[in-house]
C-alpha cells in the first residue's frame, strides 16, 4: 500500500509538472477543438482527450495495483485468522483435557485421603475405648482382673477394628520411688528401649505391662526412654487428648510409622483441668503404633483402578522441613489435607499420575480440521478473486480491442472519404476536358479514343462512389438524396441495357419496355434518390431475363432506406 501511494505521488507530481508546462496548449487546443477552430487536425480535442485518458489510465493502474494488494492481504489475513482459530481451538481443548485430568486426580486424591483419614480415626477411637477397658478391669478392680494373656487375647480378637494399627500396648506410670516394688511385683526389670539394658535411674518410668501379641517385644521396655515416645507421652497427659509422634522407624521394623498415645487417669477430671492436675492424675498410657507404609499400601490396593496414581504422605507440622512418611518424594500435582485427630500436627496427601499425559489427539484432529477448512476456503476465495480479476482483465482487453477496432474503422472511413474526395476532384476535371475534346472536330478514331477514355473515367468515378458508399454504410453515415427525376427516364436507361438480349430471345419490346399493372397511377416525376434505384432494378431485370419472359413486374414506389 505504501509503494502504491509512492507511485501515485510520483505520477501525480509528474502530471502536475506536465500540466504546468503544456496547460495553455492543452486548453487552447481543447477550446479550438470544441468550437471548430482547428477541425482539420483536431489537436485541441485530441489533447483534452489524451489528458483525460492519461488520468484514467493512471487511476486504473493504481486501482488495479491497490486491488491486487488488498486481495492478497485479505487472503493472508484470512489464513492468519484461521490459523489463530485453529491454534486457539487446540489450546482450548488441551486446557479442557488437562482440567478434566486434574479434576479426576483431585477426586481420586480426595477419596484416598478421606478413606485414610476415616480408617485412622476409627482405629484411634478404638484405642480410646481400650483406655476404658484398662481403667475398669485393671485400675478399679483390686486385685486387677486384667493380665497380659487376657489383654493379648482381647486385642487379637478385636484387631479387625484397627486395620491401620500394627499393635497396641499399655505402659504404666512408675515413679522412681516405686520402681523397686514394681519390679518385684512384675518379676522383671525396667529396660531401656534401644539398648535393652536395665534403665538408668530416672524421675519416672513408663514400662509396658500389656501388649498385643504382634508387639510383645515391648514388654518391660520404658516408653519414656525413647525421644519421640517421651515427647508424645508428656503432650498427651497434659492435654488430655490423643497425641501423635513425628514419623520415625518403628522398633524391629524398617518401616516408618507413628505412635498415637492416650493418657489413662485414675479419676475423672474436669474439662478445664490444668496440665499439672492431669499429670498428677495420670496412672498409665495406652498407645497404638501405625505402620504408615503398610496401611497406605493396603488402602491403595483396595482402591486400585484403571488410572494409577502416585501417593505421598507428608508430615507438614514444620512447613520448612516436611517429613516424608510414605512415597517416593514427589510433590505431586494435587494436595489433600489429612486430619489424624491431633491438632498440633499437620499431614498432607500428595497425588500425581504415574504416567505422562497422552497426546490430545482429539484436539489435534479438531485443530487440523479447522486449519484445513480455513485453507480450503482461502484457496477458494483466492481462486475466485483471481478468476474475477482474469475476467475483468479479459473484459478490459476486449474493450480495448473494441476501441481499437472502432478507431481503425473510423480511420479507414476517413481515409476512404479523403482519398475518394481527392480522386474525384481531378477525375471530374479529366471528364470535363474529355467532353470538351469530343465537342471539337475529331476524326472517327480520335473520337473513339476520347469516348473510351470518358467511359473509363465514368467507370472509375462509379467505382469510387461505390467504395465511398461502402465506407459510409460501415460507419452508419450513408445519407439518401431527395431530388426530382423522371422515373421513365431511369427505366428506359436500365431497360436499354437488356434490349439486345430480349430481342434475341423474341420478347416484344414496346415503348413501355415493361408492363405496369397500374400504369395510370405511375407519376412521371418523383422525389427520391435516383442513383440508388438503378442498382436495384438492374439485378432484378437480369434475373427476370434468365427466366425467359417479363411476366408481371410491379414497381411500387417506396422510400429506400439502407
Amino acid at each position: 500500500m505504501r509503494m502504491c501511494r509512492a507511485e501515485w505521488k510520483k505520477i501525480h507530481q509528474a502530471q502536475e509538472q506536465e500540466s504546468k508546462e503544456d496547460g495553455s496548449k492543452l486548453l487552447d487546443g481543447g477550446w479550438r477543438g470544441a468550437h471548430g477552430g482547428n477541425r482539420s487536425n483536431g489537436t485541441g480535442g485530441n489533447g483534452v482527450i489524451h489528458g483525460l485518458l492519461s488520468w484514467q489510465s493512471i487511476d486504473g493502474f493504481l486501482s488495479e495495483r491497490v486491488g491486487e494488494r488488498w486481495n492478497t492481504m485479505a487472503v493472508i489475513v484470512w489464513i492468519l485468522l484461521g490459523s489463530s482459530v485453529a491454534i486457539y481451538s487446540f489450546y482450548s481443548m488441551t486446557r479442557e483435557t488437562s482440567r478434566r485430568r486434574q479434576e479426576t486426580l483431585a477426586n481420586m486424591c480426595d477419596e484416598r485421603a478421606r478413606m485414610l483419614q476415616d480408617q485412622f480415626v476409627a482405629s484411634m477411637n478404638h484405642v480410646r475405648a481400650l483406655t476404658v477397658l484398662v481403667s475398669t478391669f485393671h485400675l478399679e478392680m483390686k486385685p486387677s482382673a486384667l493380665y497380659q494373656d487376657v489383654f493379648a487375647a482381647y486385642t487379637a480378637r478385636t484387631a479387625f477394628e484397627r486395620p491401620l494399627m500394627s499393635g497396641v500396648a499399655y505402659a504404666q506410670r512408675v515413679l522412681h520411688s516405686e520402681r523397686e516394688q514394681f519390679e518385684r511385683q512384675q518379676g522383671w526389670s525396667i529396660r531401656h528401649m534401644h539398648t535393652k539394658e536395665a534403665q538408668a535411674p530416672q524421675e519416672e518410668y513408663a514400662p509396658t505391662i500389656f501388649s498385643q501379641q504382634t508387639v510383645s517385644y515391648l514388654i518391660s521396655l520404658d516408653m519414656m526412654s525413647g525421644q519421640h515416645d517421651r515427647e508424645n507421652i508428656l503432650r498427651a497427659r497434659e492435654s488430655g487428648k490423643g497425641a501423635l509422634t513425628t514419623p520415625f522407624r518403628l522398633l524391629d521394623s524398617s518401616h516408618l510409622g507413628v505412635v498415637f498415645t492416650f493418657a489413662v487417669y485414675s479419676r475423672d477430671l474436669l474439662p478445664d483441668a490444668t496440665p499439672r492436675q492431669r499429670t498428677e492424675a495420670t496412672v498409665g498410657y495406652l498407645g497404638g503404633a501405625f505402620d504408615v507404609e503398610s496401611l497406605v499400601e493396603n488402602l491403595l490396593h483396595q482402591l486400585a483402578g484403571n488410572l494409577a496414581i502416585i501417593v505421598n504422605v507428608y508430615d507438614t507440622t514444620n512447613e520448612s522441613f516436611p517429613v516424608l512418611m510414605y512415597g517416593m518424594g514427589s510433590h505431586g500435582y494435587h494436595i489433600s489435607e489429612l486430619d489424624f485427630g491431633d491438632p498440633d500436627r499437620k499431614h498432607e496427601l500428595h497425588c500425581g499420575f504415574s504416567d505422562d499425559p497422552k497426546l490430545p489427539f482429539s484436539a489435534i484432529r479438531t485443530s487440523l480440521g479447522i486449519f484445513v477448512i480455513i485453507l480450503l476456503v482461502g484457496h477458494i476465495l483466492f481462486a475466485a478473486i483471481n478468476r474475477i480479476k482474469k475476467v475483468e482483465e479479459d473484459c478490459r482487453e476486449m474493450e480495448e480491442l473494441k476501441g481499437r477496432a472502432e478507431a481503425a474503422d473510423v480511420a479507414k472511413s476517413q481515409f476512404l472519404a479523403t482519398v475518394s474526395h481527392e480522386i474525384r476532384t481531378p477525375m471530374n476535371g479529366v471528364l470535363g476536358m474529355l467532353q470538351m475534346l469530343m465537342d471539337t472536330d475529331l476524326d472517327a478514331t480520335q473520337k473513339d479514343y476520347a469516348q473510351t477514355a470518358q467511359a473509363s473515367g465514368k467507370a472509375l468515378i462509379t467505382l469510387i462512389n461505390e467504395v465511398l458508399d461502402q465506407a459510409k454504410i460501415e460507419s452508419g453515415r450513408l445519407e439518401l438524396e431527395t431530388v426530382p427525376f423522371h422515373i421513365r427516364t431511369v427505366l428506359d436507361s436500365v431497360l436499354s441495357l437488356f434490349s439486345a438480349k430480349t430481342q434475341a430471345k423474341g420478347i416484344e419490346r414496346s415503348w413501355q419496355y415493361l408492363y405496369l399493372k397500374e400504369s395510370q397511377r405511375l407519376l412521371s416525376v418523383i422525389l427520391d434518390d435516383f442513383s440508388r434505384l438503378s442498382p436495384i432494378l438492374s439485378p432484378t431485370l437480369s434475373n427476370l431475363q434468365r427466366m425467359g419472359t417479363f411476366s408481371f413486374v410491379f414497381i411500387l414506389h417506396r422510400k429506400l432506406t439502407f
